[in-house]
């Protein structure tokens, strides 16, 4: 009888031990790989740069009153002002009408319009061209942002409502 050569068998290393287990390539290239990918992460900590990847918080204020709220996309500085002008002056509706002099006035913080019915060489316009503000001051945010520039430069007695109110100017 002839023996059959075992093909299941695997190769042996001629310079093997006996009792020695082989490592595969890969496994031991895996390994390796292992062991280094810790050094690669802290490598990648030192070297990056701070703030480079970093979000930035968009800053807010949110101006409110009785049954009225609006959050704009900046800092206002006049915070409590603003919002006792808004109330006097619309109550947060933000609409346009003739003012108690008979002038149009538009937005929540009621701009007047110029003599013709329209923004030109109205309050708006005066401001718009004194500050470098632009917009619309039916946009509360606009009319938001050109009023704390205004009571930042000493114009809130601009306002009817600034005496009522018994504000004092932000200096």
């Amino acid at each position: 009888m002839v023996a059959k050569p075992n093909l299941h068998k695997k190769a042996v290393d001629p310079n093997q031990e006996p009792g020695e287990r082989s490592v595969p390539i890969f496994d031991k290239l895996f390994y390796v790989l292992f062991l280094f990918l810790p050094f690669v992460t802290l490598i990648q900590t030192v070297l990056a740069r701070p703030g480079e990847h970093t979000v930035t918080p968009q800053v807010q204020t949110f101006i409110s009153g009785p049954q009225w709220a609006y959050t704009v996309p900046f800092t206002v500085k006049n915070k409590a002002s603003i919002e006792k002008l808004i109330q006097c002056e619309s109550r947060g509706m933000n609409i346009s009408r003739p003012d108690a002099d008979g002038i149009m006035s538009d937005g929540i913080l009621q701009f007047h319009r110029g003599p013709t019915g329209t923004l030109a060489r109205g309050t708006w316009e005066d401001f718009s061209r004194a500050s470098g503000i632009t917009g619309s001051p039916k946009s509360p945010a606009d009319a938001i942002r050109m009023t704390d520039w205004a009571i930042s430069h000493g114009l809130g007695p601009h306002w009817t409502c600034w005496q009522l109110q018994k504000l004092s100017p932000r200096l």
